[in-house]
């Protein structure tokens, strides 16, 4: 019963009343065969009693019968003990254990006579499935009393005349116990049906309830409404429908002060929102007209500069064909510092472009070594002038790039500058390692180095190490920023590593072909030579 109840998704209300039929119905029959069996047996004793006393009677009644060996006499004690309902037989027996009278269904057993008849008082000879056989003895009690000179005296004696023996049906006893049982039976169905109604009665007391709390808890549950549920039932059911309502009225409160704050949240979003979208339109209004300035700056500085410097290489020239040599070393440092100049200003116009978004990429088809041998050419005299030892290691064969060859060449010029300009006697490398879709160059040095705390704003704008670095080398900070950016622009990376007094690395990796990032124009390196 458990197994199959557990196999199955029962109501609570089901399952109690399975246990309870379960009960009921084993009490019912084990209390209907304990009261047959005992009613039963309480019926037998009176029976077999019943039977002894008849036998007794019998053997008193056949005393005239054994005296006289009278058929008439004993025809009439043999009537009267056949007139009970029970007894289906009878004989009389002479003291010898000679059959003298036989009646009724009787059929003496001559082999187990003897131990029958030996019995001094009424007993059960046979218990037989369907009926007993009782035999008592037949005695002649005579009381006599003698008188003497001196006082009377009273004799008793004793004289066995024969036995009687009878045969007492059990069909009433058999007929008692299917009544019994019947009866038994019917008893135990009606207590039974009524306990089951007052079972149900009680169960809907207490189940009803349940169930009624179950519906509310499950219409919360699919309309997601804070239902409270009624409070009735038994103590226990009254509990648990009162702390459900306790948890309804705290969700309750919960959620209305989540909205409370939900709406003060929002609120509070949108004003934040509007602050930080106008602060973010007045940050790109403000960078707009910084680079639009920067942009107009320089181009205003670079115009009468480069005039300037033209007018010196005229005037330089002019002296030294003079042989006015002073003079012209004083013009050369002039035209140094003009380049300088000029070189910070086209770094700040870069910077400018990039910032305003309007830096375009010009994708060509470039062979890596011309690319290679043209940035050595520009880059060698600047490894010479610190007494450095310029190695570049470039593949075994040529390889045809799709790049901005320009902002290329810019980075690796940026790159290599930098290597030369920090290191003094030393050793600078460019090592080109060419693979399935990317080329990589690393710049390598012996120099100065960089400082592990500084790694990471490397890259930033106007960022130089710390101070005396940009007092003893110069420089505005600017190249490495617009590296990084023309190498992201062309889905490319730059990445450094460095140790201090020991050099630094520096990795550019393209790909071998550009995708656009931006609307550009696309064309060949002939092209734009040409």
């Amino acid at each position: 019963m458990n197994q199959m109840i557990n196999n199955k998704n029962y109501s609570f209300r089901r399952q109690l009343m399975i246990f309870l039929i379960a009960a009921i119905a084993l009490l019912s029959l084990v209390s209907s065969t304990v009261s047959s069996w005992i009613a039963l047996h309480q019926s037998g004793q009176v029976l077999e009693k019943n039977a002894l006393q008849i036998a007794d009677h019998f053997s008193k009644q056949s005393v005239l019968a054994l005296l006289t060996r009278s058929e008439d006499n004993a025809e009439s004690a043999l009537s009267q003990v056949m007139g009970f309902a029970d007894v289906t037989g009878g004989a009389i027996f002479a003291d010898t254990q000679q059959a003298l009278f036989v009646k009724g269904e009787i059929q003496p057993d001559q082999a187990k006579l003897a131990d029958w008849l030996s019995s001094p008082k009424p007993i059960i000879a046979v218990d037989a499935r369907d009926y007993w056989i009782i035999t008592s003895p037949v005695i002649l009690e005579d009381d006599r009393e003698t008188f003497t000179e001196f006082a009377l005296s009273q004799t008793h004696t004793q004289q066995l005349l024969g036995f009687v023996m009878i045969q007492v049906s059990k069909s009433s006893i058999v007929q008692l116990t299917q009544q019994l049982f019947s009866y038994t039976i019917g008893i135990g169905i009606v207590f039974a049906l009524l306990c089951l109604w007052l079972l149900n009665i009680g169960l809907r007391r207490i189940i009803d309830p349940i169930r009624a709390l179950s519906a509310t808890m499950k219409a919360a549950q699919d309309s997601g409404a804070h239902t409270y549920a009624e409070i009735s039932g038994p103590q226990e059911v009254h509990s648990i429908a009162q702390s459900y309502n306790a948890m309804m009225a705290a969700l309750e409160a919960q959620e209305k002060r989540l909205k409370e704050l939900n709406t003060s949240l929002e609120s509070e979003v949108e004003i934040r929102t509007k602050e930080l979208t106008h602060a973010r339109d007045t940050a790109l209004v403000a960078v707009r007209t910084q680079s639009e300035f920067l942009a107009n700056i320089s181009h205003e500085l670079r115009t009468p500069l480069q005039a300037v410097m033209g007018y010196i290489d005229l005037v330089v020239e002019e002296l030294n064909e003079q042989g006015m040599y002073d003079q012209v070393s004083d013009l050369e440092a002039s035209l140094s510092a003009a380049n300088r100049l000029l070189t910070l200003i086209n770094s700040i116009l870069d910077l400018a472009k990039c910032e305003a978004g309007k830096t375009e990429l010009v994708l060509t088809e470039t062979p890596l070594k011309r690319l290679i041998k043209e940035t050595e050419a520009i880059i060698r005299p600047l490894a010479v002038r610190n007494s450095n030892t310029l190695t570049i290691h470039l593949p075994d064969s040529d390889s045809i790039l799709l790049i901005d060859k320009e902002k290329t060449q810019q980075i690796l010029l940026n790159l290599l500058s930098n290597a030369c300009k920090f290191t003094k006697a030393g050793t600078v490398e460019l090592h080109i390692d060419l693979q399935d879709e990317t080329v990589k160059f690393a710049v390598s040095d012996t120099g100065v180095g960089i400082a592990a705390d500084k790694l990471e704003s490397i890259f930033d704008k106007f960022s130089q190490g710390d101070g005396s670095v940009k007092r003893r080398y110069g420089g505005t900070g600017l190249g490495l920023a617009i590296s990084k950016h023309f190498a992201e622009m062309m889905n490319g990376s730059i990445h450094v590593s460095s140790a201090q007094e020991q050099g630094s690395l520096f990795t550019l990796t393209l790909p071998k072909q550009v995708t656009f990032k931006n609307s550009l124009t696309m064309g060949s390196s002939e092209d734009q030579k040409g």
